[in-house]
């Protein structure tokens, strides 16, 4: 359709508290964008600029789908959205009527408005206020104009630039302070932003066909994971797969006939399956996040769920199967933290982002076959920009040019697409960052087109909050529905609950900021702990006697530096309940550091550290009376030269400390352990398949429930525990039962924590939802 709009002026229509702007193609309500598709509102403009006058469905089938052969079933689906999206009841008639029989008919009074340059004149709600139209039968719409496929094509443009708006409006406050910092924090006026899933629920992580006109995607809108296929323009999604278990992380073949898939049917694999559905094929027993290689040869994946938590080994196999070939395996070893990969275009070379133990955070491109590495230089001026935004870059994709790289980009607490400008020949970091995108969601997932002009990605809304849940730990059973015990405007992270079952401890994330709270259970009150300075706080844990906290604290101002990074200076900490002063405990060190619980007497603090163990995480005792410098006389108790040891915790009759290790160089599985406080050997609780994590023992301490992902999401699992032998009784027993992205267990490892006692569970839930979205004109 074409915009109606003359060179220099811009013209608006206005109904009730709404507005539609021609010339951005964006509908406001007040001052807030309105979520449209282009064909919804294209139909809202032929209706407005006809208020009264019945259109036929003929009529605007040819309008609004002009020169496109559609299911007429298009027509009512786009006008519920449209009523949906203007606040509309189904039996309401405040804006569109329904004539059976015939078509629809516009009902309110619009007022129409020419402003010139719009930046001139009176405001524009006052100019609004005048020149309605009056309801004319007989008016016309120029129907060449609304025909002209090109200028459809233009008008849907302007819509999608229009809806950056309401990125802008949302995340005011990262606005202005990229303003202030000299970055760019406007997208080009020839990007254009729009939606193209709008299912309930979750849809994530698109995958492009090899033509660009689909994109295969996971989504829970059947009640479970599955693989959907929608066409990039009109059309309805196509269910690829039906399994019961959860399938998710597609990506498309090259040669546009296959789909392949992680699944968690048949304890977990890589599947095939064709683009459209049909006969699935498993094509190994373990990996996640498989990509094709450009020429359809070898798909690389991961070993691990956590990529970007624990270290995981890379492989390729072959599209016909056959046996997984490990890559990068030396030089993945001269890395501190998790690496990032991702194929470079011309399929010979992987590309890595990571924490190199010489270098720091770095981009490498290395050889498949002779594994020779390159480094990426960057630009003074880039180095300066990336400093100056605080970016923490996360997953990547190179742009099919090899002119660029897409990165996942955290800044202010505000995940976004950014844009690095690459040299192809020297692969130099030469222009950026550029902020590709503002919204203030959870920007992710994302995937290049093969044509390189257009990225599509995910926009996940995720809130998280503090639910207990009652709980009988002798049984294990949840014996009712929960209720959140926090508020929902800020994250809740790593609960703790005093012995004494009065005081809750969190941590609360407000953008870059934490603070340190507790929460009464009997009256809700709230009192700050710990204010947001310079410091982050993490890993808060009680007393015996409910009276002091032990922490972490941590200077996080380092740039890319995340909660785990090993470059980070960390300290423990005391504070008294109630105190505002801070004691320190050990000397501020470079490494990895997480208190876990307090000695039985209360005189040392049970914790995970590498402070004696280089490159490698063991069980470890502090003495309070060595403050401030209790390093000093740190006592080993448990450590592997292969493993890492995390999450102790002693038994309530301080005889075992429970734990959860994984290799340190193939985090694909982790195994909850016991051992004697004394020391001696381990004794595996659970088995080395899954991912298992944070052993919390029962009041009684015959049972430790632990969370695992076997199912593909969290949830709470228990063993039965003999003291006596500190040997297992049985074999891993479900508690929970979360298996949809409406309410689920955190699932960032790291941050999340839960706690039992003999009445409930208190465990940290997200709500997350979300859909699918194109970028145009990225390279």
């Amino acid at each position: 359709m074409k915009v109606i709009k003359s060179e220099h002026n811009t013209h608006f229509y206005a109904f009730d508290s709404f507005i539609v702007d021609t010339a951005k193609s964006v509908l406001f309500e007040g001052d807030r964008v309105v979520s449209l598709t282009p064909k919804a509102f294209e139909l809202l403009l032929v209706l407005v600029q006809r208020p009264g006058s019945v259109l036929k469905k003929e009529e605007l089938l040819e309008l609004v789908w002009a020169n496109t052969f559609v299911d007429e079933n298009n027509l009512p689906r786009t006008v519920s959205a449209l009523r949906k999206a203007l606040g509309e009841e189904p039996t309401e008639h405040k804006y569109i009527m329904t004539v059976p029989g015939q078509g629809y008919r516009f009902v309110a009074d619009v007022r129409e408005v020419e402003t010139q340059d719009a930046e001139t004149g009176p405001p524009l709600t006052e100019r609004l206020n005048h020149s309605t139209i009056q309801p004319n039968p007989a008016a016309d719409v120029n129907r060449d104009a609304v025909s002209k496929p090109a200028k459809a094509r233009y008008r849907t443009t302007l819509l999608i630039a229009g809806a950056v708006l309401l990125a802008l409006g949302a995340t005011a406050v990262v606005y202005l302070a990229f303003r202030q910092s000299g970055l760019s924090t406007r997208l080009s006026p020839q990007r254009k932003l729009w939606q193209l899933t709008f299912e309930p629920g979750l849809e994530v992580e698109p995958a492009w066909s090899p033509d660009g006109r689909f994109v295969a995607f996971s989504s829970d809108q059947s009640g479970n994971f599955d693989i959907w296929v929608r066409s990039v323009g009109e059309g309805n999604s196509i269910q690829v797969t039906k399994s019961a278990a959860h399938d998710w992380q597609p990506d498309w073949s090259p040669d546009g006939l296959s789909l392949v898939f992680r699944s968690e049917r048949d304890d977990g694999g890589l599947y095939i399956v064709p683009a459209l559905g049909g006969n699935e094929r498993k094509l190994c027993g373990f990996g996640y996040r498989p990509r094709w290689s450009p020429d359809g040869s070898q798909i690389l994946f991961y070993n691990s769920a956590f990529p970007g938590v624990a270290k995981s080994k890379i492989y390729v196999i072959g599209a016909n199967g056959g046996n997984p070939q490990e890559v990068l395996t030396d030089f993945a070893s001269e890395f501190a933290f998790p690496l990032r990969v991702a194929w470079h275009p011309d399929g010979r070379h992987i590309s890595v982002w990571g924490n190199h133990l010489r270098f720091g955070w770095s981009f490498w491109t290395v050889s498949v076959t002779d594994g020779g590495a390159l480094q990426s230089q960057v630009d003074s001026r880039v180095t300066a920009q990336l400093r100056e935004a605080a970016i923490t870059f996360g997953d990547f994709v190179w742009l099919p040019s090899g002119k660029g790289l897409i990165f996942e980009g955290e800044a202010l607490g505000v995940k976004n697409l950014w844009k690095i400008t690459v040299d192809p020949q020297t692969m130099h970091w030469v222009d950026g960052p550029e902020r590709l995108t503002i919204g203030a969601g959870n920007d992710t997932d994302v995937v290049v087109s093969p044509d390189g002009r257009k990225a599509a990605f995910s926009i996940r809304n995720e809130r998280s909050r503090l639910w207990t849940l009652p709980f009988d730990p002798v049984s294990g059973r949840v014996s009712g529905t929960g209720q959140p015990i926090t508020g929902s405007s800020v994250s809740a992270l790593q609960p703790g609950l005093s012995p004494d079952g009065k005081l809750l401890v969190f941590r609360k994330q407000r953008g870059s900021k934490e603070e340190l709270w507790a929460k009464s259970l009997d009256d809700g009150k709230e009192t700050l702990l710990a204010p947001a300075d310079d410091f982050s706080r993490t890993n808060p844990i009680w007393s015996h006697d409910s009276s002091q906290l032990i922490y972490i604290r941590t200077n996080p101002s380092k740039l890319g530096q995340t909660e785990i990074a090993p470059q980070l200076d960390r300290a423990l900490a005391l504070r008294a309940l109630g105190g505002s002063d801070e004691q320190v405990i050990t000397s501020s060190m470079h490494g990895k550091l997480s208190p876990t619980d307090w000695t039985p007497d209360g005189k040392f603090i049970l914790a995970s550290s590498d402070w004696r163990t280089p490159e490698r995480v063991a069980l470890c005792l502090f003495s309070l009376d060595a403050a401030p410098n209790a390093e000093t006389q740190m006592q080993i108790i448990a450590s592997h030269p292969d493993y890492n040891l995390w999450q102790g915790r002693f038994s309530p009759d301080g005889r075992w400390i429970s734990f959860n290790a994984y290799k340190a160089a193939d985090g694909a599985a982790s195994t909850i352990y016991v051992v004697p406080a004394s020391g001696g050997s381990w004794i595996p609780i659970t088995e080395g398949k899954y991912w298992n994590d944070k052993p919390r023992w029962s009041p009684d301490g015959r049972t430790i429930y632990f969370v695992s992902n076997r199912t593909g999401f969290f949830n709470v699992w228990k063993v039965r525990f003999d003291p006596s032998s500190g040997k297992p009784l049985d074999q891993p027993t479900r508690v929970t039962d979360f298996e949809s992205p409406t309410q689920m267990i955190m699932p960032y490892i790291v941050p999340m924590e839960m706690v039992l006692t003999r009445e409930k569970l208190i465990l940290p839930m997200m709500e997350t939802s979300g859909g699918i979205w194109i970028l145009e004109n990225i390279d």
